[in-house]
């Protein structure tokens, strides 16, 4: 079976305004907020910022900005997200569980932070309590990014083998978010490894009209044509593969089995 690279993780957007992110930059060479507010108000901001900065990845900017949230009030959850997705792109994945802990312990509802750290656990083998949370955050009809809760449990589904529930899981987050690029292409080796090409194909050609390509997926589509007695077109594929990802391992797979020349 094969299995989904880890997405970037989807946070908050920032809020903050540029005048008062200025103020707070400015106070963190010297001038320290006083009152536990004004405390409170800076970290928030901070975190924001910080979560910007990630959002462009730029993390050097972004852990400076997160470091000073989580200084100023330790108590911010939004801070704590931020970090946890640094954390999770700097490889520290035991410090990014914490961070999304500590989120959780601050905001038991936070939607972001269920999704997030479902996910992790769903990965880690923790199924039941990962799918735990994503139901969590399914459940939250007004989460802008409910899709990618529903893709998270479609995943930990298809870690646990659980097929059947897996594709109804995605099939939900294309319903509500039809150029969803990856749930397309789980789609596609979803129904291709059940023996299902003419589905593979309609899956393939909806990611072809976003204008997405891989090797993998250019892979997919010669064997899918293939079955289906096409070809024609599973020549047209496999050229393409050999053109746009001649150095891909998928292309070397073709010319090793002998589909195509080199």
């Amino acid at each position: 079976m094969t299995r989904p690279t880890v997405r970037a993780r989807f946070l908050p957007a920032g809020l903050a305004g540029v005048t008062l992110v200025l103020l707070v930059l400015a106070g963190c060479t010297g001038v320290q907020p006083k009152s536990s507010t004004d405390q409170r108000r800076a970290a928030e901001v901070n975190a924001e910022l910080g979560i910007n900065y990630l959002q462009n990845n730029e993390l050097v900017q972004a852990q400076r900005a997160l470091d000073r949230a989580l200084q100023f009030d330790p108590n911010v959850a939004l801070a704590h997200l931020g970090m946890a997705s640094l954390r999770e792109r700097q490889g520290s994945e035991e410090l990014a569980l914490k961070h999304y802990r500590e989120a959780l312990r601050l905001e038991p509802d936070n939607a972001y932070a269920q999704t997030n750290l479902g996910d992790i656990l769903c990965r880690q083998g923790e199924i039941r309590d990962g799918q735990a949370l994503l139901g969590k955050a399914i459940a939250n009809r007004s989460f802008p990014m409910r899709p990618l809760a529903l893709f998270n449990s479609g995943m930990c589904h298809l870690r646990a083998g659980e097929t059947a529930q897996a594709e109804t899981r995605i099939r939900e987050a294309l319903r509500e978010n039809p150029n969803d690029a990856e749930a397309l292409f789980q789609m596609a080796i979803l129904t291709f490894e059940q023996e299902r090409p003419f589905q593979t194909r309609a899956f393939l050609s909806r990611l072809e009209g976003l204008g997405v390509a891989t090797p993998r997926s250019l892979q997919l589509c010669y064997e899918s044509e293939t079955l289906l007695g096409n070809p024609v077109d599973a020549q047209r594929c496999a050229e393409r593969l050999m053109r746009e990802f001649g150095e891909s391992d998928e292309a070397a797979e073709l010319r090793r089995r002998g589909h195509i020349g080199g």
